[in-house]
């Protein structure tokens, strides 16, 4: 069904067109104005595929309508009595150019035009929401916690299909893995490079339980396999030990991790320790890469923070980036909220910063506390 919207000032020709469109299969009529500031404000409200828009209307003109429509523009056919206007019509993306008084025949060919374009997009927004729905099923549901941990996590496309991935991963033995991934790039293609990333790192990760250098030495030369030199994720992945509360963890190319570390002599009774830095490069670029595995031990009360650049390279309206400072201040005031809470206040905070601007990359956070 093509879901048309009608513009012009004059109400028997709205009415004209209303009735040659209703002989018409698969042709819906949306909505109308009646001049360019309705047009306007209505247009992105009901999202029509398809604007029947007059040029010479009082106030603002069909012309300007057109440039002045935000994306995703509908595809737009200018109905007008005069034909000088044509080529200004195609610069401001118009479809076709019908002349008034419309034709049965030369209608019924534009819609079929236009029906012939929009179908095979609509066949892919179907795919692209299932595809991102199949992706929103990857990640781990709700709240992750036992005797010594509670573990949460999110992610947040910036299109409908994303590169980023986190995972909890139960090994057995009293441990549970923890991993945090971001594919180069956005989009279908990355997001299809990330459910290879992750499938490969579950089929791996029960393989390696301790010897995670060699379970990235395997992931690295099976990924750059796939990808060729020119795309790559960076990926932290870790292995909690719960009896000790030991984390032995690979780094590769990821950005640091923060880790809040109580401590009574601190205002509010924790210090930020090191950060957990890159102990190799990126996965899947140079297939004889090298990865070094860190051992540290974490306390009863202590934050483990690990997110993608999408969260630190957020902006504000000046251009100024979050950074790991102002991710970090957050999750401060979230101390006392467990993993859900300090996740949900540290998202609060990017959201906050953005002002409503559009994601430009992908976010994902992971937050674990340790009891």
């Amino acid at each position: 069904m093509i879901r048309a919207f009608l513009v012009d000032d004059e109400q028997p020709a709205r009415d004209r067109l209303r009735r040659l469109l209703a002989e018409l299969p698969g042709v819906s009529v949306v909505g109308e104005a009646a001049d360019g500031e309705e047009a306007l404000r209505e247009i992105p409200q009901v999202a029509p595929d398809l604007v029947f828009l007059d040029i010479q209307m009082p106030g603002r003109t069909g012309m300007e309508v057109a440039a002045a429509l935000s994306p995703p523009r509908p595809r737009i056919v200018f109905c007008t009595a005069f034909d000088h206007y044509a080529i200004q019509a195609f610069e401001n993306h118009a479809v076709d150019y019908l002349l008034k008084p419309l034709n049965r025949d030369r209608l019924a060919g534009a819609v079929e035009r236009i029906r012939a374009q929009v179908e095979p997009q609509e066949r892919l927004n179907r795919e692209i929401v299932t595809a991102s729905e199949t992706q929103a099923r990857l990640y781990p549901a709700g709240l992750r916690e036992n005797d010594m941990l509670e573990m949460s996590g999110a992610c947040r496309a910036a299109r409908a299909v994303g590169g980023d991935y986190y995972d909890f991963l139960p090994l057995g033995g009293g441990k549970i893995a923890l991993a945090v991934g971001d594919v180069s790039g956005k989009g279908l293609f990355a997001g299809l490079l990330m459910a290879g990333l992750q499938g490969r790192l579950q089929a791996l990760a029960r393989r390696y339980p301790d010897d995670l250098a060699g379970l990235f030495d395997e992931l690295n030369r099976a990924m750059h396999a796939i990808t060729g030199n020119n795309r790559y994720a960076t990926l932290f992945y870790g292995v909690i030990e719960e009896s000790s509360r030991r984390l032995t963890y690979v780094n590769a190319g990821h950005p640091a991790p923060i880790l809040l570390r109580r401590d009574g002599a601190a205002p509010d009774g924790y210090a930020s320790a090191a950060p957990l830095s890159p102990s190799g490069t990126v996965v899947g670029l140079l297939p004889e890469a090298r990865f070094e595995q860190v051992t540290i031990d974490l306390d009863s009360g202590d934050h483990l923070l690990i997110f993608s650049d999408g969260l630190i390279e957020t902006r504000d309206s000046q251009g100024v980036e979050l950074g790991a400072g102002g991710v970090e201040m957050a999750a401060r005031k979230g101390l006392q909220e467990g993993a859900d809470g300090m996740r949900d206040r540290i998202l609060a905070e990017a959201d906050r910063f953005r002002a409503g601007a559009e994601l430009e990359d992908d976010v994902t956070l992971v937050v674990v506390r340790v009891r």
